[in-house]
């Protein structure tokens, strides 16, 4: 399986498909935080970083089997200021969803916070749900996840799946 991980911080996504016995013969993520970079290097060794999303090319990635991201929820969360789609960092999203539309992987997951549901009264979830719809040849599906479930904390997230 090729696995593409954007704004892949520490590379949780990745993990859980290698705990859950995926095997990947190409391995590739995106991250600009060098100290995230350090721990996804040192998790993954083999694992190359493509850099900041925004230079990311199609061609870089293709043949993706999976892309995973849990783009910036700061302009989402209900503890920031709730600016949504409207916020500094909402363009970061787009690329992913561009870079989705081009390579066209047989799955893709997105993650973000539950304050997404209600930024910008809905609009905002329904915007982006849209333009994943907009690639066409996608099921989407989604849920309200907590990670109370399994492990210590209190963490609502949300679960986006594209899958062809």
């Amino acid at each position: 399986m090729k696995i593409i991980d954007l704004f892949s911080g520490i590379g949780g996504f990745s993990l859980g498909f290698q705990r859950a016995g995926y095997e990947f013969t190409e391995h590739y993520f995106s991250e600009i935080d060098k100290h995230a970079i350090a721990n996804y290097k040192n998790n993954f060794p083999h694992a190359k970083n493509l850099g900041d999303i925004t230079t990311i090319q199609p061609a870089d990635i293709a043949g993706a089997d999976i892309i995973t991201f849990g783009s910036s929820c700061v302009d989402f969360s209900i503890a920031g200021k709730r600016s949504g789609l409207a916020g500094e960092k909402r363009n970061i999203i787009k690329y992913a969803i561009a870079l989705i539309a081009c390579v066209r992987p047989s799955v893709f997951i997105w993650e973000n916070v539950k304050g997404v549901f209600s930024s910008n009264a809905g609009a905002d979830f329904w915007a982006i749900l849209q333009a994943f719809a907009n690639i066409g040849g996608y099921r989407l599906e989604w849920q309200l996840l907590n990670t109370s479930w399994l492990l210590p904390q209190n963490r609502q997230r949300i679960y986006l799946v594209g899958h062809l």
